[in-house]
């Protein structure tokens, strides 16, 4: 007890006992605080809120933005869709479907194939046999006197002769010689080879015509040659038998007013029904034949029956 009493006051020691010292005094500056430290205060008064913190300009809040309206602009047409045509269901039985298709303007049909090679006035006009059917050309040409449009139509007695090869090569001529507009008739409805030969469509033709299901216009065809236009057979319906009996003449009359020459290919005279009236609504009849051929009954019979029929016939053509 005694030693602890020294110990703190430092009586019976050589070294003075250490003093303590009082704890010093913190000062604490009277500085404002920097704003963000301090506590947020708000006492009303007369002008409104009032608060410890510092008074920023008053935010004013933004406009709201005005919106211009547009006046929309008309929708763009969109492009027609390719689709395939939908077929009416049984419920819609009323609903036609329908599918649009284009015809080729006049004068600009693709061929799908060339011309036969036994066209030989359009192939190689030099050749003695394109000579030959230049002869047969002005033979015909000079029985016509007077100008204007001419009709003429090709037969034969029997199958075999010759007779679309001929009239094509004629008509061929016609066209490189005299500029001529020439249309050539396909009417051999049991053997048709005008269109094969030309590269050029069956249908429609001669048959749609006289069936009025198209205008002749449409029907017309061109060829490969600027003047040369071809009437084909067409199809053939029920109707179109007694169609070429009462309306191939009257048919005739119309072509004139188009062609200076239409040539009528009539196959094996009697195949065409009507023939008779046909012929004799025409300025001529030429009969082909093989030359071997000419001394047979069935040629001479067959110039009596055109003739009397009142076909106007004018020459024949033998082939070999």
């Amino acid at each position: 007890m005694s030693r602890m009493f020294r110990v703190v006051t430092g009586a019976g020691g050589s070294s003075p006992a250490p003093q303590l010292r009082a704890p010093e005094k913190i000062h604490i500056p009277h500085e404002t605080p920097a704003i963000e430290a301090m506590p947020f205060i708000e006492v009303g008064g007369p002008d409104g809120a009032v608060t410890s913190a510092v008074r920023s300009a008053p935010r004013v809040a933004a406009p709201m933005p005005v919106k211009v309206m547009e006046r929309p602009a008309p929708p763009k047409a969109a492009p027609l869709p390719v689709e395939e045509p939908v077929v009416a269901a049984a419920s819609d039985a009323h609903v036609l479907s329908v599918t649009f298709h284009r015809l080729p303007k006049l004068g600009l049909r693709l061929l799908p194939s060339g011309i036969s090679p036994d066209i030989i006035a359009y192939h190689d006009p030099d050749h003695a046999v394109s000579g030959e059917y230049r002869i047969v050309r002005d033979e015909i040409v000079n029985q016509f006197e007077e100008p204007g449009p001419r009709v003429t139509l090709f037969t034969s007695a029997t199958g075999m002769a010759g007779t679309t090869t001929v009239m094509m090569n004629f008509a061929v001529s016609l066209t490189q010689e005299h500029g001529s507009r020439v249309l050539l008739v396909d009417a051999n409805f049991n053997r048709p080879g005008i269109s094969r030969r030309l590269g050029a469509s069956e249908s429609p033709g001669l048959a749609e015509v006289l069936g009025q299901a198209i205008p002749l216009a449409w029907a017309l065809q061109p060829t490969p040659l600027t003047n040369l236009h071809l009437l084909s057979t067409g199809i053939a319906t029920d109707a179109t038998e007694d169609l070429l009996t009462t309306d191939l003449p009257k048919l005739i009359g119309q072509l004139r007013q188009w062609f200076d020459w239409v040539i009528i290919d009539a196959g094996v005279w009697g195949d065409l029904p009507g023939a008779e009236a046909t012929a004799a609504a025409t300025d001529a009849v030429y009969l082909v034949t093989r030359h071997t051929d000419i001394e047979q009954l069935e040629f001479a019979d067959l110039r009596a029956d055109i003739t009397d029929g009142g076909g106007p016939v004018r020459g024949y053509i033998s082939t070999r």
